[in-house]
């Protein structure tokens, strides 16, 4: 793929969807991750910061360096914005009380329970917990489940409150997956899935880093480890087991036509588990389930 013309088409892209949908502007939350940092910058190549409004939605659990550089984000772009706590909401949830990390008051020893067990639950599955969350479980695993809950709920309550300042202003919320979660599932249905308009959607991960660097997006944001700020401590290619561009280079594969067997200079048990959750991830699009008419 040429980046720089892929750039230009996505531009194009923004520019003529917000006309044809008759909306006045676009809102997308900013994490401070690239992700969301190269659909910005996008967003105001094509409409300007005029037309754009960001939501930064952190909670008890994100990091403070991802509030820091989503404000990095906004101001170097000068995109109006708003700062929303999630917490509040969580607590009154009872969110937090369902997994108790609250009674541990040090954001170190957060990541570092987290982190334990984690790697303690992928021992005991075989495999990273991520590949195990589409499964029904053969053994009982406290708060296994009850993980899933606590970080998918903060997704979608994001998503719930883009929608809500989206219609207020008629715009349009922006998705800013990209094709390699896509592919395996790494993302929240009904949580980051759910937009209007999907401008990254077809680019890879490691295609987003170089689009990035066109853009002229912060070297520190394009170096920073990605992560789902959900959980403290957790990074994207810690609970995948796998780096992006390795994931790639098999993703690619895959979508055109190889089976796992083609892949022998990867590990053969990691490539399996990718090839299920790819083969997983194309049935989630289908649903919801649905009756056809008799």
């Amino acid at each position: 793929m040429e980046i720089e013309k892929e750039r230009k088409r996505i531009v194009r892209f923004l520019r003529e969807k917000l006309e044809e949908e008759g909306k006045d502007g676009y809102i997308l939350g900013v994490s401070g991750g690239i992700d969301s940092a190269v659909v910005a910058y996008l967003l105001k190549e094509a409409v300007g910061k005029e037309k754009l409004f960001a939501l930064i939605m952190p909670e008890m659990d994100s990091e403070p360096s991802s509030l820091k550089d989503a404000l990095f984000i906004v101001k170097n772009l000068g995109i109006p914005y708003k700062i929303f706590s999630l917490t509040k909401a969580l607590w009154i949830l009872g969110v937090y009380r369902s997994i108790p990390l609250f009674w541990l008051l040090f954001k170190s020893l957060k990541r570092r329970a987290v982190r334990y067990l984690y790697k303690e639950y992928s021992k005991i599955l075989g495999k990273p917990v991520f590949f195990a969350q589409k499964e029904k479980l053969s053994i009982k695993l406290n708060w296994f489940y009850e993980g899933i809950a606590y970080y998918r709920i903060k997704h979608r309550l994001r998503m719930a409150l883009l929608y809500f300042f989206a219609e207020m202003k008629n715009y349009l919320v922006v998705g800013c997956n990209n094709l390699t979660e896509e592919l395996i599932g790494y993302y929240v249905k009904y949580g980051d899935d759910s937009s209007d308009i999907a401008p990254i959607s077809h680019l890879y991960k490691t295609e987003v880093r170089e689009l990035a660097k066109i853009l002229g997006v912060p070297k520190k944001i394009i170096d920073k480890p990605p992560s789902p700020d959900l959980f403290p401590g957790i990074l994207d290619e810690f609970s995948l087991g796998i780096d992006y561009t390795t994931l790639d280079i098999i993703l690619r594969y895959f979508e055109e036509g190889k089976e796992p067997s083609h892949l022998k200079e990867f590990d053969e048990s990691l490539v399996k588990l990718i090839y299920e959750q790819y083969i997983w991830g194309k049935e989630q699009r289908r649903k919801p389930l649905r009756l056809l008419r008799a």
